[in-house]
């Protein structure tokens, strides 16, 4: 149990990712072009109404942000569509120029912000999702003297100020700002105004602010409101990404759609539930690989691998387990060219190489797009998917529960039986814990589940390791019935049986925790609970008559046999859960990858990986060692016997 309760604290640990605290090079210039355009967006409406302009400062503003937006595109990389950006500046200068409406003017606004982010690939969300309500106190602290407590704009500092502080419980300037647009103010700051530059704040702050900041413009009835719509759909195929959610303004997201304004207000107060709802994880993993690509182009590599490994784990693995039973050799090729491009960061390649790899890897993840979507959320498909994730998660640790369970009814010890009925009971509750708290209140990201499902599969299979040689050096007959007559109250003591119980418990509830996660993304993809209930019961069915089977043939074998037969199936586990453990850490990013030329088996957990073989090679090493020892001890044995 201890290292249960260890398992899961290191994974917690081990995904704090530290967050860069400043953008530098061409992204700062882009971030302040879109912080320019944000109030020129926003503040251009009071000052030209009707035709007219009613406030000569205000207006004289807008056009000097224009002016150095104008300025700072012409210093961004050398693009190819630069010059169409530039074009559209031009243009949008023209029409404040010609006074034009507060509606075509935020329009254009809101039309080369999206086109520049386009263009240039850039990152407009947090790589985690941050918390709002840890933003209070900051507010306070360094905010409150001009904004104001509840952010008014009414500070003491605040009265003095000419432009002064924005009120952002203004609904029409929030209206037409961006998350992204407030957290580059937050960074940058505004020239000319009272507003400085909160860079020393870190990243994650600066967002938290970002979202703290927008949520004060919302009805505080529409959040509880707004849970409810979001649950039913609205606004989930607009939103598949925490970074179409920031890079939007709430005027885009709510036009001509009942119910946004609440929405809205919810994700505001709760933005960790666009880390875990994938409208369509296959989009969310290409927008990931592009921010990826933008990031090492910029050369912040780090930050590259980051974001290509939250592409895999929050994106394309949640559409895998569906499209391999659509297309395999498609499935577990993307899987290792995402493994290629995550070696490619690692080592640095030029920048074209890494594009052109990327390129190649859209192509085949628009290719599994298609194929998804034209088989849409056909029951048989849904079928197939539900039993084939829970018949695969499950056969590895029904296998061992079975053989556990045969030996502790072999040795007649009930209490132990007991202790194991325990384990995985316990798992199958903490498992459904799991899946309520996924869609209700917690959000557990791709990192932490590779990280949790490896770290279990290695304890296991060192226990499984363990078990198999015992059980091989107790096959013959005189020394299981010596153990049972000298050894057996000895062995089984307190930490024995809550060892049984632990091993149970790890080995159901890492395949609980990757089945419900795949599930809830087949549940998202559907909408409709009978096809996957119909293929989860199939599953269930199969694992107990693989189970019975094991009993009924495990019943029938002489001891010898059943000692002899049962360490076999440890060691087949360990062997298994070894090469699944390994592969799992790799892709939560903690071991590296190095193909070797082997066939991948995902039932006996043989991957085409150096490290994962190569864990799997060791075990084999061990047992052969211990094997022939055991053996010779065996041979003295009978030597002392005969004499």
């Amino acid at each position: 149990m201890i290292l249960i309760f260890f398992m899961f604290g290191y994974s917690a640990w081990a995904v704090a990712d530290e967050q860069p605290s400043s953008e530098s090079g061409w992204q700062t210039s882009a971030q302040s072009i879109i912080g320019a355009l944000d109030y020129v967006a926003i503040d251009y409406p009071e000052a030209v109404q009707a035709g007219k302009v009613i406030n000569t400062a205000e207006y004289a503003e807008q056009n000097e942000f224009l002016e150095t937006v104008t300025q700072l595109l012409g210093t961004l990389p050398p693009l190819p569509e630069r010059q169409a950006l530039l074009a559209q500046a031009q243009e949008l200068t023209s029409l404040v120029e010609r006074l034009a409406s507060g509606e075509k003017v935020a329009s254009a606004v809101r039309q080369l912000v999206a086109d520049l982010i386009q263009a240039y690939g850039i990152v407009t969300a947090p790589l985690v999702a941050p918390n709002p309500a840890n933003a209070a106190p900051v507010f306070i602290t360094q905010c409150s003297s001009c904004h104001g407590a509840t952010g008014r704009g009414d500070g003491l500092v605040g009265k003095a100020l000419d432009p002064p502080p924005t009120n952002f419980h203004n609904v029409e300037r929030a209206l037409q700002r961006s998350l992204y647009g407030l957290y580059s103010t937050i960074t940058l700051g505004v020239a000319g105004t009272g507003m400085p530059s909160f860079s020393s704040l870190t990243e994650e702050q600066r967002w938290e602010l970002a979202f703290y900041v927008a949520s004060l413009s919302d009805d505080p009835a529409a959040s509880a409101q707004g849970e409810k719509l979001w649950k039913e759909g609205v606004l989930r195929d607009s939103l598949p990404t925490l970074a179409s959610f920031t890079s939007n303004t709430p005027a885009d997201l709510v036009e001509n759609r009942e119910g946004a304004s609440a929405v809205v207000a919810y994700l505001h107060l709760n933005p960790e539930i666009l880390v875990s709802s994938f409208g369509d994880p296959i989009q969310r993993t290409i927008d990931g690989l592009h921010n990826a690509l933008s990031a090492y182009t910029d050369g912040h590599s780090d930050t590259a691998l980051k974001l290509s490994l939250s592409a895999y784990l929050e994106g394309y693995e949640m559409s895998e387990a569906l499209l391999r039973t659509m297309d395999y050799e498609l499935a577990v090729g993307i899987e290792k060219d995402m493994q290629v491009l995550r070696n490619k960061i690692r080592g640095g390649v030029p920048v074209e190489e890494l594009t052109a790899t990327t390129a190649n890897l859209e192509i085949r993840l628009q290719e599994a797009s298609v194929l998804l979507s034209a088989s849409g959320s056909a029951k048989t498909t849904l079928i197939t998917s539900a039993f084939l994730i829970l018949f695969r998660e499950g056969l590895e640790a029904i296998l061992l529960l079975a053989a556990m369970s045969m030996y502790l009814r072999r040795a007649k010890h009930p209490t132990a039986m007991r202790y194991l009925h325990f384990g995985w009971v316990g798992a199958l509750a903490v498992g459904a814990l799991t899946w309520i708290g996924i869609k209700t209140v917690i959000s557990v990201s791709g990192v932490q589940r590779e990280l949790i499902e490896g770290v279990a599969a290695l304890l296991a299979a060192v226990v499984l390791l363990y078990v198999g040689i015992w059980l091989h050096r107790n096959s013959n007959a005189a020394h299981w019935q010596s153990f049972l007559n000298e050894r057996l109250g000895k062995s089984l003591t307190t930490g024995t049986l809550w060892g049984i119980a632990a091993l149970s418990f790890i080995a159901v509830y890492r395949e609980i925790l990757e089945t419900v996660l795949f599930y809830e993304t087949l549940w998202l993809q559907s909408r409709d609970a009978t096809p996957i209930l119909a293929g989860a019961s199939l599953a269930a069915i199969a694992l107990v008559v693989v189970g019975w089977l094991v009993f009924r043939i495990g019943a029938r074998l002489p001891l010898r046999r059943f000692f002899q037969a049962n360490s076999v199936l440890m060691f087949v586990l360990a062997i298994v859960f070894i090469g699944k453990g390994v592969t799992a850490l790799q892709e939560a990013g903690w071991v590296g990858v190095s193909f070797v030329a082997v066939p991948r088996i995902d039932w006996l957990g043989i991957y085409p990986t150096a490290q994962s073989v190569g864990a799997q090679i060791a075990i084999l090493c061990i047992g052969a060692l211990w094997l022939t020892v055991l053996s010779r001890q065996k041979t003295e044995f009978g030597k002392s016997k005969a004499g």
